[in-house]
């Protein structure tokens, strides 16, 4: 039986590795303060189990940060929505989100004419007119 998962544990492991680095300057800073005044332990070890809890909290707001997307970085354009901003005949210019892409389409698409992604053959968008 598999268990059900609310995010990648590998994307969980990634993300965990690269606090790695902060936890340990926390760390030395921590010890720093233990070793240079008289603060106690327990107020020194509460603050670095409280950073390293406030990295783990915050893991759902970063999560897609730190997910590995394929290798073409137009991946995640399939099935967006944008919008011509020429003739696409059989190539022209959309535009999805705030970039610019080249697109081809099998029918004419007037320039202004919402589309929709379909898919991507390099770094050229195959799009069709969005109903």
């Amino acid at each position: 039986m598999t268990r059900a998962r609310t995010f990648s544990d590998r994307t969980f492991v990634r993300y965990l590795v690269f606090q790695i680095p902060e936890w340990a300057l926390v760390g030395l800073l921590l010890f720093a303060i233990h070793h240079y005044t008289d603060a106690p332990v327990w107020l020194l070890l509460t603050a670095g189990v409280g950073f390293a809890l406030k990295d783990i909290l915050l893991y759902p707001w970063l999560r897609h940060a730190y997910e590995k997307v394929g290798s073409d970085p137009g991946e995640h354009l399939v099935g967006r929505r944008g919008v011509a901003i020429e003739e696409v005949a059989p190539e022209g210019w959309v535009r999805v989100h705030a970039e610019l892409w080249r697109a081809e389409s099998s029918h004419p698409i007037p320039a202004g004419t919402a589309i929709r992604v379909r898919d991507l053959r390099g770094h050229v968008l195959v799009v069709e007119a969005d109903a």
